[in-house]
Protein backbone atom coordinates (compact mmCIF):
# COMPACT_ATOMS: atom_id res chain seq x y z
CA UNK A 1 0.00 0.00 0.00
CA UNK A 2 2.91 2.56 0.94
CA UNK A 3 4.58 1.51 -2.37
CA UNK A 4 1.51 2.24 -3.81
CA UNK A 5 1.07 5.50 -2.67
CA UNK A 6 4.49 6.26 -3.10
CA UNK A 7 4.07 5.63 -6.89
CA UNK A 8 1.11 7.71 -7.66
CA UNK A 9 3.22 10.44 -5.81
CA UNK A 10 6.00 10.22 -7.92
CA UNK A 11 3.34 9.98 -11.10
CA UNK A 12 1.82 12.75 -9.71
CA UNK A 13 5.06 15.13 -9.42
CA UNK A 14 6.54 13.98 -12.28
CA UNK A 15 3.15 15.44 -14.44
CA UNK A 16 3.25 18.38 -12.54
CA UNK A 17 6.88 19.39 -13.73
CA UNK A 18 6.12 18.60 -17.09
CA UNK A 19 2.68 20.52 -16.77
CA UNK A 20 5.22 23.30 -15.40
CA UNK A 21 7.92 22.52 -18.58
CA UNK A 22 4.76 22.70 -20.86
CA UNK A 23 3.41 25.74 -19.73
CA UNK A 24 6.99 27.69 -19.73
CA UNK A 25 7.29 26.58 -22.81
CA UNK A 26 4.24 27.59 -24.15
CA UNK A 27 4.90 31.42 -22.89
CA UNK A 28 7.87 30.87 -24.89
CA UNK A 29 7.16 30.62 -28.36
CA UNK A 30 8.42 34.18 -29.79
CA UNK A 31 10.38 33.58 -33.26
CA UNK A 32 12.72 35.14 -35.01
CA UNK A 33 13.37 34.30 -38.65
CA UNK A 34 17.01 35.29 -39.62
CA UNK A 35 17.54 36.12 -43.31
CA UNK A 36 19.72 33.13 -43.20
CA UNK A 37 19.41 29.93 -41.53
CA UNK A 38 16.46 28.64 -39.73
CA UNK A 39 13.81 30.63 -37.51
CA UNK A 40 14.93 30.40 -33.83
CA UNK A 41 11.84 29.75 -30.64
CA UNK A 42 12.13 31.51 -27.40
CA UNK A 43 10.90 34.38 -25.55
CA UNK A 44 12.48 38.34 -26.99
CA UNK A 45 13.61 39.80 -24.32
CA UNK A 46 15.31 42.99 -25.76
CA UNK A 47 14.70 45.18 -29.09
CA UNK A 48 15.75 48.16 -30.80
CA UNK A 49 16.70 49.64 -33.74
CA UNK A 50 19.74 47.81 -34.35
CA UNK A 51 19.10 44.01 -32.87
CA UNK A 52 16.55 41.82 -31.53
CA UNK A 53 17.65 39.71 -28.37
CA UNK A 54 15.90 36.51 -28.28
CA UNK A 55 16.22 34.07 -24.84
CA UNK A 56 16.39 30.18 -25.46
CA UNK A 57 16.45 27.59 -22.84
CA UNK A 58 18.47 30.64 -20.34
CA UNK A 59 20.66 31.44 -23.48
CA UNK A 60 20.33 34.80 -25.50
CA UNK A 61 20.86 35.05 -28.64
CA UNK A 62 21.11 38.37 -31.15
CA UNK A 63 20.33 39.15 -34.16
CA UNK A 64 21.43 42.28 -36.15
CA UNK A 65 18.16 44.24 -36.95
CA UNK A 66 19.37 44.27 -40.61
CA UNK A 67 19.32 40.25 -40.51
CA UNK A 68 15.68 39.81 -39.43
CA UNK A 69 13.46 38.76 -42.10
CA UNK A 70 10.32 38.93 -39.54
CA UNK A 71 9.06 38.86 -35.99
CA UNK A 72 6.25 36.32 -34.62
CA UNK A 73 4.96 36.72 -31.13
CA UNK A 74 3.28 33.95 -29.04
CA UNK A 75 -0.43 34.58 -29.46
CA UNK A 76 -0.15 36.36 -32.91
CA UNK A 77 -3.33 36.07 -34.98
CA UNK A 78 -2.56 33.47 -38.15
CA UNK A 79 -3.91 36.58 -40.23
CA UNK A 80 -1.31 39.18 -38.64
CA UNK A 81 1.64 36.59 -39.30
CA UNK A 82 0.86 35.68 -42.80
CA UNK A 83 0.76 39.10 -43.84
CA UNK A 84 4.43 39.31 -42.20
CA UNK A 85 5.30 36.38 -44.14
CA UNK A 86 4.06 37.75 -47.63
CA UNK A 87 5.82 41.34 -46.73
CA UNK A 88 8.70 39.52 -46.14
CA UNK A 89 8.45 37.65 -49.27
CA UNK A 90 7.91 41.09 -51.40
CA UNK A 91 4.42 39.74 -51.81
CA UNK A 92 2.79 42.92 -51.79
CA UNK A 93 -0.11 42.66 -53.30
CA UNK A 94 -1.00 39.23 -51.78
CA UNK A 95 -0.06 40.75 -48.46
CA UNK A 96 -2.66 43.65 -48.86
CA UNK A 97 -6.01 41.05 -48.89
CA UNK A 98 -4.17 39.45 -45.42
CA UNK A 99 -4.04 42.89 -44.23
CA UNK A 100 -7.57 43.30 -44.39
CA UNK A 101 -8.73 40.08 -42.40
CA UNK A 102 -6.52 41.17 -39.17
CA UNK A 103 -9.06 42.35 -36.68
CA UNK A 104 -6.72 45.25 -35.33
CA UNK A 105 -8.87 46.03 -32.59
CA UNK A 106 -8.43 42.45 -30.73
CA UNK A 107 -4.23 42.14 -31.12
CA UNK A 108 -3.44 41.09 -27.64
CA UNK A 109 -0.14 43.09 -27.54
CA UNK A 110 1.53 46.44 -27.92
CA UNK A 111 4.25 44.65 -29.83
CA UNK A 112 1.57 43.47 -32.52
CA UNK A 113 -0.03 46.58 -32.76
CA UNK A 114 3.06 48.26 -33.37
CA UNK A 115 3.66 45.52 -36.31
CA UNK A 116 0.09 46.52 -37.30
CA UNK A 117 0.83 50.15 -38.00
CA UNK A 118 4.16 49.99 -39.57
CA UNK A 119 2.86 47.03 -41.85
CA UNK A 120 -0.41 49.45 -42.27
CA UNK A 121 2.31 51.82 -43.50
CA UNK A 122 4.56 49.74 -44.97
CA UNK A 123 1.95 48.05 -47.58
CA UNK A 124 0.45 51.27 -48.36
CA UNK A 125 4.14 53.15 -48.76
CA UNK A 126 5.58 50.16 -51.24
CA UNK A 127 2.80 50.25 -53.52
CA UNK A 128 2.78 53.92 -53.64
CA UNK A 129 6.62 54.16 -54.94
CA UNK A 130 5.16 51.59 -57.85
CA UNK A 131 2.52 54.41 -58.59
CA UNK A 132 0.03 52.09 -57.13
CA UNK A 133 -1.11 54.77 -54.35
CA UNK A 134 -0.56 58.10 -52.77
CA UNK A 135 2.86 58.56 -51.45
CA UNK A 136 1.51 61.91 -49.29
CA UNK A 137 -0.65 59.38 -47.26
CA UNK A 138 1.77 56.59 -47.20
CA UNK A 139 4.65 58.93 -45.55
CA UNK A 140 2.04 60.30 -43.36
CA UNK A 141 1.49 56.48 -41.97
CA UNK A 142 4.82 55.87 -41.56
CA UNK A 143 6.03 59.30 -40.40
CA UNK A 144 3.83 58.94 -37.50
CA UNK A 145 4.62 55.25 -37.10
CA UNK A 146 8.19 56.52 -36.32
CA UNK A 147 7.30 59.27 -33.89
CA UNK A 148 6.50 56.32 -31.85
CA UNK A 149 8.75 53.68 -32.37
CA UNK A 150 12.08 55.15 -33.62
CA UNK A 151 13.87 52.28 -31.82
CA UNK A 152 12.03 49.87 -33.33
CA UNK A 153 14.40 47.16 -35.06
CA UNK A 154 11.46 47.81 -38.42
CA UNK A 155 13.27 51.73 -38.29
CA UNK A 156 15.93 51.53 -41.43
CA UNK A 157 13.52 50.39 -43.53
CA UNK A 158 11.21 52.85 -42.50
CA UNK A 159 13.38 55.15 -43.08
CA UNK A 160 14.50 54.31 -46.55
CA UNK A 161 10.88 53.81 -47.40
CA UNK A 162 10.28 56.83 -46.30
CA UNK A 163 12.89 58.83 -48.09
CA UNK A 164 11.42 57.00 -51.51
CA UNK A 165 8.06 58.51 -51.04
CA UNK A 166 9.63 61.69 -50.59
CA UNK A 167 11.05 61.17 -53.74
CA UNK A 168 8.08 60.43 -55.10
CA UNK A 169 5.51 63.18 -53.49
CA UNK A 170 8.17 66.09 -55.62
CA UNK A 171 10.43 66.89 -52.24
CA UNK A 172 13.90 65.30 -52.91
CA UNK A 173 15.26 67.88 -50.17
CA UNK A 174 13.33 65.98 -47.33
CA UNK A 175 13.93 62.25 -48.82
CA UNK A 176 17.61 63.21 -48.23
CA UNK A 177 16.52 63.70 -44.08
CA UNK A 178 14.83 60.68 -44.13
CA UNK A 179 17.56 58.93 -46.33
CA UNK A 180 20.17 60.13 -43.46
CA UNK A 181 18.61 57.95 -40.78
CA UNK A 182 19.08 55.29 -43.23
CA UNK A 183 23.16 56.75 -43.70
CA UNK A 184 22.91 56.60 -39.82
CA UNK A 185 22.89 52.83 -39.20
CA UNK A 186 25.81 50.75 -37.56
CA UNK A 187 25.65 48.14 -40.82
CA UNK A 188 28.03 48.77 -43.55
CA UNK A 189 25.79 48.18 -46.34
CA UNK A 190 22.65 50.13 -44.57
CA UNK A 191 25.46 53.21 -44.17
CA UNK A 192 26.23 52.64 -47.76
CA UNK A 193 22.68 52.44 -49.59
CA UNK A 194 21.76 55.47 -47.55
CA UNK A 195 24.26 57.79 -48.22
CA UNK A 196 23.93 56.70 -52.15
CA UNK A 197 20.63 57.61 -52.15
CA UNK A 198 21.04 60.89 -49.86
CA UNK A 199 23.38 62.03 -52.75
CA UNK A 200 20.37 61.05 -55.43
CA UNK A 201 18.37 63.42 -53.60
CA UNK A 202 20.18 66.05 -53.09
CA UNK A 203 21.37 65.93 -56.58
CA UNK A 204 17.44 65.95 -57.69
CA UNK A 205 17.23 68.97 -55.37
CA UNK A 206 19.91 70.41 -57.82
CA UNK A 207 22.54 70.51 -55.02
CA UNK A 208 25.37 69.12 -56.85
CA UNK A 209 28.34 69.70 -54.98
CA UNK A 210 26.74 68.46 -51.77
CA UNK A 211 25.45 65.48 -53.27
CA UNK A 212 29.26 64.42 -55.11
CA UNK A 213 30.21 65.02 -51.64
CA UNK A 214 27.88 62.11 -50.34
CA UNK A 215 29.18 59.83 -53.80
CA UNK A 216 32.58 60.83 -52.88
CA UNK A 217 32.44 59.51 -49.66
CA UNK A 218 30.70 55.99 -50.48
CA UNK A 219 33.37 55.47 -53.19
CA UNK A 220 36.57 56.06 -50.60
CA UNK A 221 35.05 53.87 -47.75
CA UNK A 222 37.04 50.78 -47.15
CA UNK A 223 34.07 48.20 -48.11
CA UNK A 224 34.29 44.62 -48.78
CA UNK A 225 30.40 43.56 -48.94
CA UNK A 226 28.74 42.58 -51.91
CA UNK A 227 25.46 45.02 -51.50
CA UNK A 228 28.16 48.00 -50.42
CA UNK A 229 30.58 47.27 -53.47
CA UNK A 230 27.16 47.76 -55.71
CA UNK A 231 26.11 51.16 -54.36
CA UNK A 232 30.43 51.85 -55.10
CA UNK A 233 29.42 51.75 -58.62
CA UNK A 234 25.67 53.50 -58.24
CA UNK A 235 27.78 56.08 -56.17
CA UNK A 236 29.88 56.20 -59.58
CA UNK A 237 27.43 56.94 -62.04
CA UNK A 238 25.83 59.47 -59.58
CA UNK A 239 29.66 61.01 -59.24
CA UNK A 240 29.94 60.73 -63.63
CA UNK A 241 26.05 62.57 -63.84
CA UNK A 242 27.41 65.41 -61.22
CA UNK A 243 30.28 66.12 -63.68
CA UNK A 244 28.40 65.98 -66.72
CA UNK A 245 26.36 68.85 -65.36
CA UNK A 246 29.40 70.32 -64.96
CA UNK A 247 30.52 70.37 -69.07
CA UNK A 248 31.70 67.61 -68.85
CA UNK A 249 29.07 64.99 -70.65
CA UNK A 250 31.21 63.66 -73.55
CA UNK A 251 33.56 61.94 -70.75
CA UNK A 252 30.64 61.20 -68.89
CA UNK A 253 29.03 59.26 -71.29
CA UNK A 254 32.60 57.37 -72.50
CA UNK A 255 32.60 56.46 -68.83
CA UNK A 256 29.24 54.86 -68.23
CA UNK A 257 29.50 52.91 -71.66
CA UNK A 258 32.59 51.23 -70.25
CA UNK A 259 30.93 50.72 -67.15
CA UNK A 260 28.39 48.80 -68.69
CA UNK A 261 30.60 46.58 -71.08
CA UNK A 262 32.23 46.10 -67.84
CA UNK A 263 29.69 45.33 -65.60
CA UNK A 264 27.58 42.48 -64.61
CA UNK A 265 23.98 42.68 -66.53
CA UNK A 266 21.94 40.73 -64.36
CA UNK A 267 21.74 43.30 -61.50
CA UNK A 268 18.57 45.08 -62.91
CA UNK A 269 19.31 48.07 -60.19
CA UNK A 270 22.09 48.87 -61.18
CA UNK A 271 21.95 48.39 -65.03
CA UNK A 272 18.49 50.27 -65.01
CA UNK A 273 20.10 53.50 -63.31
CA UNK A 274 23.28 52.91 -65.63
CA UNK A 275 20.76 53.00 -69.00
CA UNK A 276 18.63 56.08 -67.84
CA UNK A 277 21.57 57.80 -66.96
CA UNK A 278 23.25 57.23 -70.65
CA UNK A 279 19.57 58.23 -72.11
CA UNK A 280 19.59 61.74 -70.30
CA UNK A 281 23.04 62.48 -71.29
CA UNK A 282 22.08 61.41 -75.08
CA UNK A 283 19.17 63.82 -74.79
CA UNK A 284 20.80 66.60 -73.54
CA UNK A 285 23.35 66.53 -76.35
CA UNK A 286 20.87 65.98 -78.59
CA UNK A 287 21.70 62.32 -80.03
CA UNK A 288 17.98 61.45 -79.61
CA UNK A 289 18.08 58.16 -81.22
CA UNK A 290 21.02 57.01 -78.49
CA UNK A 291 18.56 58.26 -75.76
CA UNK A 292 15.87 56.69 -77.78
CA UNK A 293 17.76 52.76 -76.99
CA UNK A 294 19.33 53.36 -73.83
CA UNK A 295 15.78 53.88 -72.22
CA UNK A 296 14.45 50.96 -74.19
CA UNK A 297 17.02 48.92 -72.59
CA UNK A 298 15.39 49.90 -69.12
CA UNK A 299 12.05 49.63 -70.93
CA UNK A 300 12.49 46.32 -72.09
CA UNK A 301 15.20 44.41 -70.18
CA UNK A 302 15.01 46.03 -66.52
CA UNK A 303 10.95 46.81 -66.25
CA UNK A 304 10.73 45.24 -62.94
CA UNK A 305 13.07 48.36 -61.36
CA UNK A 306 9.32 50.42 -60.64
CA UNK A 307 10.65 53.42 -60.65
CA UNK A 308 13.45 53.89 -63.16
CA UNK A 309 11.30 51.97 -65.74
CA UNK A 310 8.45 54.48 -65.05
CA UNK A 311 11.01 56.92 -65.66
CA UNK A 312 12.38 55.61 -68.93
CA UNK A 313 8.46 55.24 -70.38
CA UNK A 314 8.14 59.11 -69.95
CA UNK A 315 11.49 59.87 -71.81
CA UNK A 316 10.30 57.79 -74.34
CA UNK A 317 6.87 59.59 -74.26
CA UNK A 318 8.74 62.67 -74.96
CA UNK A 319 11.61 61.89 -77.16
CA UNK A 320 9.34 59.84 -79.66
CA UNK A 321 6.99 62.97 -79.61
CA UNK A 322 10.23 65.15 -80.22
CA UNK A 323 11.37 62.84 -83.04
CA UNK A 324 7.56 62.80 -84.83
CA UNK A 325 6.68 58.50 -83.59
CA UNK A 326 3.02 59.64 -82.41
CA UNK A 327 2.17 56.31 -82.40
CA UNK A 328 5.36 54.94 -80.54
CA UNK A 329 4.65 58.11 -77.70
CA UNK A 330 1.40 57.08 -77.35
CA UNK A 331 2.32 53.43 -76.50
CA UNK A 332 4.79 54.61 -74.03
CA UNK A 333 2.42 56.90 -72.26
CA UNK A 334 -0.25 54.29 -72.11
CA UNK A 335 1.70 51.46 -71.19
CA UNK A 336 3.01 54.18 -67.85
CA UNK A 337 -0.34 55.49 -66.73
CA UNK A 338 -1.72 51.38 -66.88
CA UNK A 339 1.42 50.10 -65.21
CA UNK A 340 2.65 53.39 -62.74
CA UNK A 341 -0.98 55.30 -62.49
CA UNK A 342 -0.16 57.41 -59.98
CA UNK A 343 3.05 57.73 -60.74
CA UNK A 344 4.82 61.00 -60.38
CA UNK A 345 6.35 60.18 -63.55
CA UNK A 346 2.61 60.07 -64.59
CA UNK A 347 1.44 63.40 -63.62
CA UNK A 348 4.25 65.67 -64.90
Amino acid sequence: MIQRIRTLLAIATTSFCLLGIQSLQAQDRDRVFPVKGPAVTGKIVEKNRDKVVIEVRGNNQNFPSNEILRVLYEGEPPTLSRTKDLVAQGQIEQAVDEFKKIDAASLPSEDMKQDYQFLRGYIAGTLATKGKGDPKNALTLLTNWVKDNAQSYQFYPAAELMGDLAVASGTPDQAAKYYGGLAAAPFPELKTKGSFLQGKALMASKQNADAKAKFQAVLEAKLSDPVSLKFQKMARIGIIQCDALEGKATEAIGELEKMVDEGDSTDGELFAELFNTLGSLFAAAGRNEEAVLSYLKTDQLYGAQSEPHAESLYRLNQLWTKMGSTQKAADAKQKLEKLYPTSPWVRK
